[in-house]
């Protein structure tokens, strides 16, 4: 399989949004895009499991589709569905929307990824993003 990226690791600064755990990146054009189907709670037992303290204020997202210094898990691709992708990771499944090609051509048959706390100037943003919104819990 050809899989393509513009770089080998993606890195993603997540938060919980209104009760919804989503992105942004301002180079693909996505904003407050939510995990969904069983992502979010995948991504926030990993958190849990590597000690990131209160991940709904936001942390750090690597992935990739290639194995990378760090990394914690690795997420089997199981099928395709709805136009995005039902992964599996140690035992739980998690569907990918289709904003998953923009960052790879083609669904990788395998992705890794790593958790760690956000710097505060991350975390300073992603506040002052829910601030415009009117969000002010954690």
């Amino acid at each position: 399989m050809s899989v393509t990226t513009k770089n080998k690791v993606q890195e993603l600064y997540p938060y919980d949004y209104f009760g919804m755990l989503v992105f942004d990146d301002a180079t693909t054009g996505l904003d407050k895009e939510p995990f969904v189907q069983g992502v979010p709670e995948i991504i926030y037992g990993l958190c849990e499991a590597v000690g990131v303290k209160n991940p709904q204020n936001g942390f750090t997202l690597k992935f990739s589709h290639e194995k990378f210094d760090g990394f914690q898990v690795e997420a089997k691709r199981l099928r395709e569905e709805s136009g995005g992708n039902w992964y599996l990771v140690n035992g739980h499944e998690g569907w990918l929307c289709p904003a998953l090609f923009k960052y790879f051509l083609e669904a990788p048959d395998k992705l890794y990824f790593s958790v760690a706390p956000a710097s505060a100037d991350v975390l300073e943003v992603i506040a002052d993003e829910k601030k415009k919104f009117g969000f002010f819990g954690s």
